[in-house]
């Protein structure tokens, strides 16, 4: 099996460096996943997804992923991808891979084959903000901040790190939370070498920060640790689109925080649909309560 890296350069912040271990073929992509059931993956066979579709689907939730931008004629994502915008000059188009995986997390369609996301109802919104090698600047990801929350974003998707906090991403977070909006953040890939090995803005306590597990529910070995991780959820070698039309199994906290933002637009589609509804989602402390419960 072929593995190479996605590298990053020196830049304040980029993508935690995944693993890529095969990019398939259309034609092995079908054999690999030839009927709806077996479309569906493992990762979302042990969260108990399936069932859930049968009310809520994400409908009419958006859910902003901040990324290296989107596979834009992707069969499985096309229809779902409801507003874009290019923060680094390279244009929204990816041309790395990682945008277009994680955004099929989320929301892949239930198409003839393929993968499906989390919520395959939810709406899309793409903001690139990191390049075409996965390196972003910080004004960049402030602006894709700013603009995700413009654009009535639900949620906002960032699987994206650094090692040092910057202020203007703090502020910039910090204002999506006070108009509502809920941020996931990946917890970063640095593995266990220190006590606490989050980047940020993972390591911002006000976010839902996501580790990695693998399919036997155990912390991926390169998955980051520490007090702000709220949630593990699936990152070992997960199945999404990819460029060109394609898919790819991919592994990191990337992953993982995908998962959890189709999770959350679930929940809020069921929020949605029930108005009478007792328990609020108002701010991030209130999705992480209804996480915990679903």
């Amino acid at each position: 099996m072929l593995l190479k890296n996605i590298k990053t350069d020196k830049l304040p912040f980029g993508l935690p460096p995944v693993t890529v271990h095969r990019t398939m073929t259309e034609s092995e992509a079908r054999a690999m996943a030839p009927t709806e059931g077996d479309r569906i993956s493992w990762a979302k066979k042990l969260l108990h997804i399936v069932p859930i579709w049968f009310k809520f689907r994400g409908k009419g939730v958006r859910v902003a992923v901040l990324d290296t931008g989107v596979d834009t004629d992707h069969p499985d994502l096309a229809e779902a991808i409801v507003g874009t915008a290019d923060f680094t000059g390279d244009g929204v188009e990816d041309q790395n891979g990682h945008g277009t995986h994680c955004a099929g997390i989320i929301a892949a369609r239930l198409n003839n084959f393929g993968f499906v996301g989390v919520a395959p109802e939810a709406d899309l919104l793409i903001g690139k903000v990191l390049n075409n090698e996965g390196s972003g600047q910080i004004d960049w990801i402030v602006n894709g901040i700013n603009w995700a929350v413009d654009q009535k974003a639900d949620i906002i998707s960032m699987s994206l790190g650094g090692f040092g906090s910057a202020g203007q991403i703090f502020v910039a977070i910090h204002q999506a939370l006070a108009k509502g909006t809920h941020v996931i953040c990946a917890a970063g890939n640095s593995g266990s070498l220190y006590q606490n090995s989050i980047g940020y803005p993972g390591r911002y306590g006000s976010v839902i920060t996501v580790a990695s597990h693998d399919w036997n529910g155990n912390v991926s070995g390169f998955s980051s640790r520490g007090g702000e991780v709220d949630f593990l959820a699936p990152g070992s070698e997960i199945f999404s689109t990819y460029l060109d039309g394609g898919f790819d199994i991919l592994s990191g906290t990337s992953m993982a925080t995908p998962f959890v933002a189709g999770l959350a637009a679930l929940i809020i589609d069921k929020h949605k649909q029930t108005p009478d509804n007792e328990t609020p989602i108002e701010n991030n402390e209130d999705l992480k309560e209804h996480l915990l419960r679903m």
